[in-house]
């Protein structure tokens, strides 16, 4: 059988999403009981109570989908070694002087903020493989950016 989707994910970001769904499972009864209240309160056309839970449910449950998808198959793929920079992993670099931590993960973990940096973003693909003391020239939209490997490490 072919998967529907291909979705590599971090340990991390496996449990992210399990403890996602959880939560909106936990959350569906209350708002499921909000919307049944709200339908007893009579007319239906004029009922924002009523509206405002029919929409979140809708979204809780096309979230829910979503994620039964993503955690049916997922691939759980950890860091190859310390080597070359991969997936899983993280790396340690030096831009124009200032030193940076990435992590490289799977794009629905990519959170720029926190240095986690998505494998196929412009970052991220010219990261991967490299090793420690390489030169990497990665285009930016402020022009080529010189990064040079100091570390990498298994997340």
């Amino acid at each position: 059988m072919k998967k529907p989707i291909e979705l590599h994910v971090t340990k991390e970001g496996y449990a992210n999403l399990q403890n996602e769904f959880n939560a909106l499972t936990e959350r569906r009864p209350g708002v499921l009981t909000r919307m049944v209240a709200a339908r007893e309160q009579g007319d239906l056309s004029e009922n924002a109570g009523y509206h405002a839970a029919k929409e979140e449910l809708g979204r809780i449950d096309r979230r829910l989908r979503e994620l039964k998808v993503m955690l049916r198959f997922a691939d759980i793929i950890e860091a190859t070694g310390y080597d070359t920079v991969s997936f899983g992993g993280s790396v340690k670099v030096k831009i124009d002087g200032d030193e940076m931590d990435y992590a490289i993960v799977s794009a629905i973990e990519a959170d720029p903020m926190k240095g986690k940096v998505s494998d196929s973003s412009p970052i991220g693909k010219a990261l991967l493989g490299k090793k420690v003391g390489e030169k990497v020239n990665i285009e930016t939209p402020g022009g080529t950016v010189i990064y040079e490997i100091l570390e990498i490490k298994a997340s």
